[in-house]
């Protein structure tokens, strides 16, 4: 009896040991799409109240583009390097107390630092141009310290969290759009 016990509780570790896995090196859609999800939720539409805070900064669509083979690596790493600048955005500032749930935000960032340390090997991948991504990340540096500029002047007030919280949604909601995988 002890024996059968013991071996279903070997199996059962093992089946879990397998399964909790994570797959390296492919970005998982749904864990973008619940990260997407979840940063709506927290807020809803942009606020009426906050239009005037509202400044136009382009998103860098080119940053995300890959009409080759060969620039499917380069639009790895720009997936990569944006969730990156995501990660840090969020984590280094106090975010406001008017985003519906702390456990949201919580599992959001969770999410967003489990795609990034499952996708760490994405960046030691090679690319024919090393110009092509430097260019990329390049574009997607400066959207981010323009969001981060306009939290900065705003004080990170509510309404410059809100404008953050939409332009954040806006770049997961290209990734999930135009990921090849």
């Amino acid at each position: 009896m002890v024996l059968r016990r013991f071996s279903w509780i070997n199996a059962l570790l093992c089946m879990a040991q397998v399964c909790s896995v994570p797959v390296k090196c492919s970005l998982q859609r749904r864990l973008v799409q619940t990260c997407h999800h979840l940063l709506d939720s927290m807020g809803g539409a942009f606020p009426f109240r906050c239009l005037d805070d509202y400044v136009l900064v382009p998103f860098p669509k080119a940053a995300f583009e890959s009409n080759t083979r060969q620039e499917t690596v380069a639009l790895e790493k720009s997936i990569y390097i944006t969730l990156e600048y995501i990660n840090s955005m969020l984590n280094d500032h106090e975010l406001p107390d008017q985003w519906t749930s702390q456990e949201k935000l919580d599992y959001f960032l969770h999410i967003v630092f489990r795609l990034i340390e499952e996708n760490k090997c994405v960046m030691s991948k090679t690319q024919d141009s090393l110009d092509d991504f430097l260019k990329r990340e390049a574009s997607l540096r400066a959207y981010f310290q323009n969001i981060t500029a306009v939290l900065i002047e705003k004080d990170y007030q509510y309404c410059a969290w809100e404008f953050a919280r939409f332009k954040i949604l806006h770049a997961l909601q290209f990734i999930l759009n135009n990921d090849s995988q």
